[in-house]
């Protein structure tokens, strides 16, 4: 494995987190790990061992995301994993702090982990990760309050009536909101900044049926949203989904209920786009989509960028020529949304991994979807979102 160069440094160095695209169970965290160096300089950027630059997958890195872009630049953590003091995570937090500004709790934050019975709930997860964000100075995007593929089983089973099945995921909200707004740095700011209250409401251009339709009604999303405000009159509220980007229907059922939020006074601050995107897909609906997004007025929220090189299963390796595709559309994620949406609705982008082999994506090593090797190497798609983020076109 290539070692990090001291350039002046050593380099470098998520039921889903998703949200995870169309992936019903959502991003888990899989695959072997390998051992790198433990104790690299936080202040560099993340570099390949540069012996010769040989490698065309990877390259010296010279700038850190979050040193380039004007908003913040966030990744996926668990509890577990900032709790770790093994060598991969030593390096993965070293990476976080260079890197980022901004977490998003993979699946800890969600309520499959958080309601653990009636009106009980555990928030130790939830608080690590809180505390590692104000330690090291990070903003914490919650992530989801509310989401069909991540409901505990005893609520998925619950045998009360149909308002006693809404009072508890009221109470749940209302409880979880609440908690996490008592987190706050020395200044008095929260800690956790936003939540996506309701993550994929849509299926295609249509309401999905789940099991808030069925036991609360097509209008569930809207009581979230209420509930989440009455538990936090100052945190944002976010609504989270995917392929916003390469579905016209689905974006344009979000942008005509973020109308409605808006005719209903409905609080809503922001739109959560997923953004899982394929080296070739989408092509050029993808300005036209971020385009569509902040046209609604709402902040917009790049929340779980990754690019799949092999959604195909037409490749048994890594080639040049699709990571040299992969990075291109990792450019032009950066580019459009840096120089599209209004600096003010600007709320950040978010990574969803830091390995290849951390993705949910990774599938024993059929996909290479992330900016970082299994090695913690910095690649050429990490090379491509900085371009991006420094305004250079794709084009």
């Amino acid at each position: 494995m290539k070692v990090f160069k001291i350039i002046p440094i050593l380099l470098v160095g998520f039921l889903i987190g998703c949200s995870s695209g169309d992936d019903v169970t959502g991003p888990q965290v899989g695959g072997p790990t390998e051992g790198t160096d433990p104790d690299p300089d936080p202040t560099t950027p993340p570099t390949d061992n540069g012996s010769d630059n040989s490698d065309p997958f990877t390259y010296d890195a010279t700038q850190n995301l979050k040193d380039v872009a004007s908003f913040p630049i966030g990744n996926i953590v668990s509890a577990s994993k900032l709790a770790s003091v093994s060598s991969d995570n030593t390096t993965f937090k070293t990476l976080l702090n260079q890197e980022y500004n901004s977490i998003t709790a993979e699946n800890d934050m969600k309520m499959g982990n958080m309601f653990t019975g009636p009106d009980t709930y555990d928030f130790s997860d939830g608080d690590a990760i809180v505390s590692y964000a104000s330690a090291n100075g990070l903003r914490v995007h919650g992530h989801a309050l509310i989401w069909h593929s991540s409901i505990p089983g005893w609520l998925n089973n619950f045998e009360g009536t149909d308002e006693e099945f809404e009072a508890q995921v009221e109470g749940y909200v209302k409880a979880t909101v609440a908690h996490f707004a008592e987190a706050t740095d020395g200044e008095g700011n929260p800690i956790v900044a936003s939540w996506d209250v309701v993550n994929e409401y849509f299926d295609g251009a249509s309401v999905r049926t789940s099991l808030f339709t069925q036991r609360i009604g097509a209008d569930f999303h809207k009581k979230a949203f209420q509930w989440a405000r009455e538990a936090d009159p100052d945190v944002k509220l976010f609504y989270n989904d995917y392929n916003i980007a390469g579905e016209v229907g689905k974006r344009n059922s979000i942008v005509n209920m973020a109308s409605e939020f808006d005719a209903e006074d409905i609080p809503i601050d922001g739109i959560g786009m997923q953004m899982h995107l394929n080296h070739d897909w989408p092509s050029s609906d993808l300005p036209i989509a971020i385009q569509d997004i902040a046209d609604t007025g709402l902040l917009v929220h790049v929340s779980e960028l990754d690019v799949k090189a092999n959604y195909s299963d037409d490749i048994d390796e890594l080639t040049v020529e699709r990571a040299e595709a992969q990075e291109v559309q990792y450019q032009r994620a950066g580019y459009y949304y840096t120089t599209i949406v209004p600096q003010t609705q600007q709320f950040g982008l978010t990574l969803w991994g830091f390995r290849d082999q951390d993705s949910w994506l990774y599938d024993g090593g059929s996909d290479w979807p992330l900016l970082y090797d299994n090695d913690f190497n910095t690649k050429i798609t990490h090379r491509g979102l900085v371009a991006g983020l420094n305004g250079e076109s794709p084009e």
